[in-house]
């Protein structure tokens, strides 16, 4: 793992502050003059190198995700194919943008001509959580490159995953094009969704950070997506077929430690089949193997950090007394299921 910042094209001790933050989008303003001209081609070809370097460096890559954010190794071999299949998916699309430039708009009036002209928007400021972080880090960096934008990226304080610069590096991108900023929400990420010189922000986390990033970017009509948490339910009827039920909830809630905005947290189920539910769900949850992420049979990791454990902060009553497996250093997480 890297311990550096990647700003301009050179790597350089990693501080996390405003002033870093500051040289990031002045590399990524600078860098955008000549990297909007770049046509759609040239774009795809930089964006498929990426995707075969992360490839090629597929199980190094997925050790480095485990031990970095505690998933089973068969989640991260999932997260690093679909990191591929992102950066492979918008080169197309990058490539796609030369044929759709200057196409004609039909008229009324037939003495006006109109036609279509894409414009990448600036320096886009791109925040990406703990949880899939170089998923997410795919979804919004691919983006925004194939669409001739530079880029400014803050990984998480808790999964600073910044080998993307390494793999900028090898496969030639301009400097500047990409630049990665690790810290602090409030040292790097408040100073980078305010920044003047910053023309798009993507934001990936709570709903909390994410009405204060909203906030930010309203003083400087900066265009903004945000992804923030959600509360997904799975419904369950009395003619459900509890088995299959039961499978998909253990996928819905455990995959990733629950760590994810998709994560469906609530259960709704029709009172008759609660109690036969209730017990086939136990029974796999007590089944699940929890351990090292570096165990193929794990099915469960660690957390990713030290949060509080909101279920039963939140009044939830354990359905089966549970025990936390030992602690051998890292966080853990819990055996029992809830209500």
């Amino acid at each position: 793992m890297l311990d550096q910042l990647y700003i301009d094209g050179r790597w350089q001790p990693a501080a996390g502050s405003a002033a870093d933050v500051d040289r990031a989008v002045a590399a990524a303003k600078r860098a955008f003059c000549s990297w909007r001209r770049t046509t759609g081609a040239e774009r795809a070809a930089f964006l498929r190198a990426i995707a075969g370097r992360v490839r090629e460096r597929r199980e190094a890559l997925m050790r480095l995700s485990s031990l970095n954010n505690g998933k089973p190794l068969a989640e991260a071999a999932v997260d690093m194919d679909d990191v591929a299949a992102a950066f492979d998916y918008y080169a197309d699309l990058a490539q796609g943008l030369d044929h759709r430039q200057g196409a004609p708009v039909e008229l009324p009036d037939r003495s006006f001509r109109a036609s279509v002209r894409f414009e990448p928007a600036g320096v886009a400021a791109l925040i990406v959580p703990w949880n899939f972080p170089l998923v997410t880090t795919a979804w919004k960096v691919a983006p925004a490159l194939a669409a001739g934008c530079t880029v400014v990226l803050k990984p998480s304080e808790i999964t600073p995953l910044v080998e993307l610069g390494a793999i900028a590096d090898e496969v030639g991108l301009p400097p500047g094009v990409l630049n990665i900023v690790v810290g602090t929400g409030p040292e790097v990420g408040a100073p980078l969704v305010a920044h003047k010189d910053v023309a798009k922000i993507s934001f990936t986390g709570s709903n909390a950070v994410g009405e204060q990033v909203m906030i930010a970017a309203a003083r400087e009509a900066t265009s903004i997506s945000l992804e923030l948490g959600g509360k997904s339910p799975i419904l369950v009827f009395a003619d459900s077929d509890l088995d299959h039920a039961v499978e998909c909830i253990v996928a819905g809630i455990f995959y990733n430690c629950g760590q994810m905005c998709s994560a469906t947290s609530r259960l709704l189920v029709e009172a008759s089949t609660a109690e036969p539910l209730l017990e086939r769900l136990v029974a796999a949850a007590e089944a699940l193997p929890i351990g090292d992420p570096f165990d193929e049979r794990t099915r469960m990791g660690p957390r990713s950090s030290r949060s509080p454990r909101s279920a039963q902060a939140g009044g939830a009553c354990p359905a089966r007394s549970g025990s936390r497996p030992p602690d051998r250093g890292g966080c853990c997480a819990w055996r029992a299921s809830t209500r």
